[in-house]
């Protein structure tokens, strides 16, 4: 495990700002999405031109943080358990911007079964969170039992642009955090439902009893 390697899932519009301040951190970054970028995309996934339309997201983002002067590398493929390992088993914390629960589940299952620090980051309309998950703390299941059947999503009921890059540094920090073997925030929600409160709400969990993470204890 490289303790520089971060793994973010998703390269759209919180993957973009979570992977961007991360390397501008000093973090060596995977990227992974399987999607290509699209011109709807480019009003709020900051980190694409009009060059990169038809492209795969993954890859046009490393290629962003190398212009910069950062070390990415993009990979096209979705996290799920059969790829999880190849993806995020050299990373010191995984994080999640992608947009569909059932990958944010999946990366929470996987950090959690591997003794792996994590960040799952969340965003739609004018609101969203970001919360830290570590070995001995409560966990996502602790705050979500399971995926939802259907949930929105940002192209379905958008976003507010200024949001992902907000959500994207907190989660960000966050992994940073991590990464450095800080574990003060693991277990911890954060809040970002109003711009104009200048900070996210903070929430501290419990680990719920009969969940995986409470049992194992």
């Amino acid at each position: 495990m490289d303790t520089r390697r971060i793994t973010v899932i998703g390269a759209g519009g919180l993957g973009g700002p979570i992977a961007l301040a991360l390397a501008d951190a000093g973090a060596a970054v995977t990227v992974c999405d399987p999607d290509v970028v699209e011109l709807s995309n480019l009003h709020r996934q900051v980190q694409f031109v009009d060059a990169d339309v038809g492209a795969g997201k993954a890859e046009a983002l490393a290629r962003a943080i190398a212009a910069r002067g950062g070390v990415a590398r993009g990979v096209a493929a979705r996290f799920e358990p059969a790829t999880a390992a190849a993806l995020a088993g050299d990373a010191a914390v995984v994080v999640d911007g992608s947009d569909d629960p059932a990958t944010k589940f999946a990366v929470a299952d996987w950090a959690r079964a591997a003794g792996r620090p994590y960040v799952i980051a969340a965003a739609l309309r004018y609101g969203g969170n970001v919360f830290a998950g570590a070995p001995g703390h409560a966990c996502y299941r602790c705050l979500f039992e399971d995926a939802p059947d259907e949930a929105p999503s940002c192209g379905d009921s958008g976003v507010l642009g200024p949001l992902v890059g907000w959500i994207g540094g907190v989660a960000a920090a966050a992994a940073l955090r991590l990464a450095g073997g800080d574990r003060a925030g693991a277990g911890t929600i954060w809040v970002l439902d109003d711009l104009r409160r200048g900070g996210p709400r903070e929430l501290r969990l419990a680990r719920r009893a009969g969940c995986a993470c409470a049992e194992a204890a």
